[in-house]
């Protein structure tokens, strides 16, 4: 399969900042099951938060930084970190085109796109 150009694969359509927030909204709403049904602290929920987030920042700040190069199997091609990030191949946008006060905010909401999940599964799941 092929994209729209005819030379990369559909799955390679995405970029991570923008595939980020919504993985982090589900990791928030698993995180929220898990603490009803294994009833979780609010300590432990937020311990396990804090990791998720974390983890996430961890991986795609090392992405960003050029430090790791892209490592998601079937994804990558031959794009760096920061071209995956920003999905330069597609996009057209490099590293130096974003100011990095842009990209400090960008992760700083991480944690408010898994707070976002756990208070959707809390009001929409009524468990």
């Amino acid at each position: 399969m092929h994209g729209l150009s005819g030379q990369y694969p559909v799955w390679n359509d995405d970029m991570s900042f923008l595939i980020d927030p919504p993985l982090l909204i589900i990791s928030g709403i698993l995180l929220y099951l898990a603490g009803v049904r294994y009833a979780l602290t609010d300590g432990k929920k937020n311990a396990i938060g804090m990791l998720v987030v974390l983890l996430f920042i961890s991986v795609s700040a090392l992405l960003y930084l050029d430090t790791v190069p892209c490592f998601f199997p079937f994804v990558c091609g031959n794009l760096s970190g920061s071209e995956f990030m920003f999905h330069s191949d597609i996009t057209g946008i490099y590293k130096k085109d974003v100011p990095l006060v842009v990209v400090i905010l960008l992760f700083a909401m991480y944690p408010l796109w898994l707070y976002s999940g756990c208070t959707i599964a809390e009001k929409f799941l009524k468990i």
